[in-house]
């Protein structure tokens, strides 16, 4: 009997860390093809749906205009609002 007593706080805790690596919601800032390699956006331009979104970096000397992708897997094109060139702040 003493041992079911103590089973049960030992299996709550297993769920509840279970549960915790359990949690798939992401949200992503957009992944971009920077030369080869999937390359996470550090904040997130793009709003809305109706069209590609698609960014360039204010500081890129190459001008270099990016699509912007849903995930690492660079196959899933990211929605936008408007269909001009979200320009962002830094160098890729």
């Amino acid at each position: 009997m003493k041992t079911s007593k103590l089973m049960l706080p030992v299996m709550t805790l297993g769920l509840a860390v279970g549960l915790a690596f359990a949690h798939t919601t992401t949200v992503s800032n957009g992944w971009i093809d920077l030369n080869g390699t999937p390359t996470q956006l550090s904040n997130d331009p793009c709003t809305g749906s109706g069209h590609d979104c698609t960014v360039r970096f204010e500081d890129d000397p190459q001008q270099r205009t990016f699509e912007v992708y849903t995930d690492m897997s660079l196959t899933t094109p990211k929605p936008s609002g408007v269909g001009t060139t979200y320009v962002i702040p830094g160098t890729p």
